[in-house]
């Protein structure tokens, strides 16, 4: 008997110590979690953040360090997530991303002319998290990180894949230098004709 009520007791301070677990939080939403773009291109994408439960609640919004190197711009409005906002209402959070050049051409010519890309290098993909951080109110006016007063934290994965573009080596300022060189000394050769005839 003494044994049943220990177990009872023990079941019910596991039931209320997460209890208040379930009465606020955050959830994160998303329709695309990987972009495939091109070398010196942009790309948007858009989390969304809702709070179905019946708290309002302070949130702080963080992107991995390992993404900061091609962030352009973030829209992140957000700061406060009202109670009984379901993911089909979430608020939105926009990030904003621009790939540098990651791919090195093979060039002939002071490695920017006559250059062909054969793209034998493996896929570069910037790789981290959207992470959505629960804070409590005196956290978030104070302006803090937030650290040990997080109750509570969600993430969604984000990554953008930087996509090779292949072409071959293009011979076409060769062809225009050399046209333009010919047309110079045609007239060139025109003129001194012209001086000749003159002085006759």
């Amino acid at each position: 008997m003494k044994k049943g009520v220990i177990n009872l007791f023990l079941l019910s301070v596991l039931v209320f110590s997460l209890f208040p677990l379930a009465s606020a939080g955050v959830g994160v939403s998303w329709n695309q979690e990987t972009a495939l773009i091109p070398e010196k291109s942009d790309i948007c994408l858009t989390y969304g953040i809702y709070n179905p439960w019946p708290t309002d609640s302070y949130v702080k919004v963080k992107l991995s360090d390992s993404l900061q190197e091609i962030v352009e711009s973030s829209e992140v409005k957000v700061d406060s997530i009202p109670k009984y906002t379901y993911s089909n209402s979430s608020i939105p959070v926009k990030f904003c991303f621009k790939t540098p050049v990651v791919y090195k051409e093979d060039c002939l010519l002071f490695d920017k002319f006559l250059c062909e890309q054969k793209c034998l290098e493996e896929m570069k993909v910037y790789s981290g998290e959207v992470e959505v951080l629960e804070v409590n109110e005196d956290v978030f006016k104070t302006g803090g990180s937030g650290g040990s007063s997080t109750s509570m934290s969600v993430s969604a994965p984000l990554r953008v894949k930087v996509r090779c573009l292949a072409h071959s080596r293009s011979y076409g300022l060769i062809y225009i230098t050399v046209g333009i060189i010919a047309l110079l000394i045609l007239l060139w050769k025109i003129y001194k004709r012209k001086k000749k005839k003159g002085k006759k």
